[in-house]
This record gives C-alpha cells, sequence and structure tokens, in this order.
C-alpha cells in the first residue's frame, strides 16, 4: 500500500486540474446537456491526465539529481528514492499507451494534438525549459492543446479569442512561478534551472503586468464579441478578482510556485472559480 501511495503521487494528480481547460469549448458552446459530447470530453480530459502523468514522471527523471538538491521537490517519489526509475519509466509508458488509445478511438486529431503535447514536453524536458522565455511559451502551448482538444471533442470551432485568453492566462501564471523559483532558491537557483540565471525578478514583474493586463482585456473582448451571449460580460467580475487576487497571492504572501496547489488552498481563488464556472452554466442555460 505505501508503495501504491508513492506511484499515486508520482502522477501528480494535483496538477490534473490543469486539464479542466479541455472542458472549455463545451462549456461555451453549450453543449453540455448532449450525452456524447459529454462523454467524449471526460475521456478527452481522461486522455490528458494519463499523458501529463507521463510527463510528469520523464520531466522527474530528467531533473533527478537537480530535484534533489530542490527544498520541496528532493521529496517527490523518484528524487527521495520511493520509487525507482525503471518502475517509474513502465508506469509512464503505460500512462502514455493508454491515454493514445483513448485518443485514437475518440478522434485521429485529438491523438495528433496529443502526441504534439508529448513531443512539446520532451523538448522541454531535455531542452526549452533551459531557454530564457522559451520556456514559460512552451508551457502555454501545452494548455492551448488542450483547449484545442476540447473543441475537437465538441466538434465546435475553436473561438481565437479562447486561445488568446488561455495564452496570457498560462504565461501570467508561469512568469509568476518563475519569480517564485527565483526568489525561494536565491543564489543556488541557477543549479536547479540553468535559464534561471538570465530572469531577473525586476524582468519579471513587467512580463507578469504584461501579460495579466492582457489576459484580462482579451477576455473582455470576448465576453463583448465573441461569446454567444453578450450576458458573459458579467463573468469578468470573477475573472478579474480571480488574477488580481493570484497577483497579490503572488507579491503579498510568496505564493505562485504552484498554481493548481495555490487554487486549492486558497479558498477565495477555489470560490470564485466556482462562482465563474456557476455563472457562465446560468447565462447558457437560460
Amino acid at each position: 500500500m505505501s508503495n501504491l501511495k508513492y506511484i499515486i503521487k508520482l502522477l501528480r494528480p494535483k496538477q490534473w486540474i490543469k486539464n479542466f481547460f479541455v472542458f472549455g469549448a463545451i462549456l461555451f458552446s453549450n453543449n453540455f446537456t448532449n450525452f456524447n459530447i459529454v462523454k467524449n470530453n471526460i475521456l478527452t480530459f481522461i486522455a490528458f491526465c494519463f499523458i501529463s502523468s507521463t510527463v510528469y514522471i520523464l520531466n522527474d527523471m530528467v531533473d533527478l539529481e537537480r530535484d534533489r538538491k530542490h527544498p520541496i521537490k528532493s521529496k517527490r517519489p523518484i528524487a527521495s528514492g520511493k520509487v525507482s526509475t525503471t518502475k517509474a519509466t513502465i508506469v509512464g509508458i503505460i500512462l502514455a499507451t493508454l491515454s493514445l488509445i483513448i485518443a485514437v478511438n475518440l478522434d485521429k486529431y485529438i491523438a495528433i494534438i496529443i502526441l504534439i503535447y508529448l513531443f512539446n514536453n520532451i523538448l522541454y524536458s531535455f531542452k526549452l525549459k533551459n531557454i530564457v522565455l522559451v520556456d514559460v511559451f512552451s508551457i502555454s502551448i501545452g494548455f492551448i492543446l488542450r483547449v484545442l482538444a476540447g473543441g475537437v471533442s465538441t466538434r465546435v470551432k475553436t473561438s481565437s479569442w479562447i486561445i488568446l485568453c488561455t495564452l496570457f492566462l498560462s504565461l501570467f501564471l508561469g512568469f509568476g512561478k518563475r519569480r517564485n523559483e527565483l526568489i525561494i532558491l536565491g543564489e543556488s537557483a541557477n543549479e536547479h534551472r540553468e535559464n534561471l540565471s538570465q530572469y531577473t525578478e525586476k524582468l519579471l514583474e513587467q512580463l507578469i503586468n504584461i501579460v495579466l493586463t492582457c489576459t484580462i482585456v482579451f477576455y473582455a473582448i470576448y465576453c463583448i464579441a465573441g461569446s454567444s451571449s453578450e450576458k458573459f460580460i458579467w463573468t469578468n467580475i470573477f475573472v478579474i478578482f480571480g488574477v488580481l487576487r493570484y497577483y497579490y497571492l503572488m507579491y503579498s504572501k510568496g505564493e505562485g510556485g504552484s498554481p493548481t496547489e495555490l487554487v486549492l488552498k486558497d479558498k477565495q481563488l477555489l470560490n470564485c472559480v466556482l462562482l465563474w464556472s456557476f455563472t457562465c452554466f446560468i447565462i447558457l442555460s437560460g
């Protein structure tokens, strides 16, 4: 049982919250009452959970030595020695296979998106994460691919505004994470991640401010020009509060190292996400 506990931890199930971006298309297209489309979206979500866990395993294996020097990441199953690299490899292969089987049976384009996601993350693990700016853009591509996969499984064209909102929101979270790493690791930052020496706290603050502004502006434009109902403008209240609350937690509380854990931990952020989802549902069903 103890070994199973660490294997589950290896998969990082808390990070699966990122895969809820798959449901963006079904939410905004008002197709959540269509059983087949809902089923396809759920299966796409599961496929992304499996492939993202495969990526986390790969990344943990590549970063094994560096993670052992990190105050938090040293507790991960592979870095701490709780799960061997051989066992982790087997689990990763099984998950990747299951993900592709699900994707192929759903739609060939979903399978292609899954493969692009995997290829992008392999590049990230071995090369891109050490290139300044490119590292965060690589992470953002992963979020965009989730949204595109959701659009394919919902059988709707993904709005250009949603893609832009997803891009800037993920950049905001990514640069916030880099800032948190730079502050926590201090002088040893370069030992953990090569490109951290090329970032400065001032640069990251400026980048965060730029992408935060773009996130709010593009979401507002989407609500006015790209959504199915002008009433979506009311959801801006929750989006603006949510990103500003996250901004506050980054700068006043030193948070931002793990966006998913922060959303689950902070009640105001979590309630904001739930209220935003509920409001979208009410607008569409009304």
